[in-house]
């Protein structure tokens, strides 16, 4: 009877991780966000968008249906935009997918999630960074391996551009006036 109490419980606790995956993953992705731009070395604290911004959503609600049974890869069926950055590379795309991991494995522990869901979480996340990561290279090498886990969305080459901000020194007049 205990045993049947706990499987009882650990399915009430995994469907409410999976409905709040699928129906809060605005939560979930803005406190990725607050880490994101927290981490001091990252392109986002400096003002660069993230590379996973547009997708950390929809991919949290196509992990909610993993949790609720779905069989397929919540990767592939993520219809998102993923920009990469050859200039980036692939450390700053292991950086952004490490810190939506460690969200989405803190939000299963505060809501209940065992291991069972932990290994789920992990599984999805691995297999979107050994993807993005497999489009990056082949990006920039033609010949390289295709990603074994096909992206459901839209993937597009994000260029970076130097920024040109003019500096002029106070002593040099440059014919403009300056109000104070």
């Amino acid at each position: 009877m205990r045993k049947a109490l706990d499987m009882s419980e650990r399915g009430r606790k995994a469907a409410v991780l999976a409905r709040f995956f699928r129906q809060q993953p605005d939560r979930i992705s803005a406190l990725w966000r607050r880490m994101v731009l927290a981490a001091p070395d990252s392109d986002a604290s400096q003002g660069a968008p993230t590379q996973l911004d547009n997708l950390v959503e929809p991919f949290i609600r196509e992990l909610g249906r993993t949790l609720a049974g779905e069989e397929s890869s919540p990767w592939s069926r993520t219809r998102a935009v993923l920009r990469l950055s050859a200039h980036r590379g692939a450390r700053a795309l292991y950086d952004e997918f490490a810190a939506l991991r460690r969200c989405l494995v803190d939000a299963s522990e505060v809501l209940g999630g065992g291991d069972w869901e932990r290994e789920r979480i992990n599984r999805a996340v691995d297999e979107a960074v050994d993807s993005a990561v497999a489009l990056l290279q082949r990006m920039k090498d033609p010949r390289a391996d295709g990603p074994r886990v096909p992206f459901g969305g839209l993937v597009v080459e994000y260029f970076e551009r130097p920024s040109r901000t003019r500096r002029v020194s106070p002593d040099t007049g440059d014919g403009r006036t300056a109000m104070h």
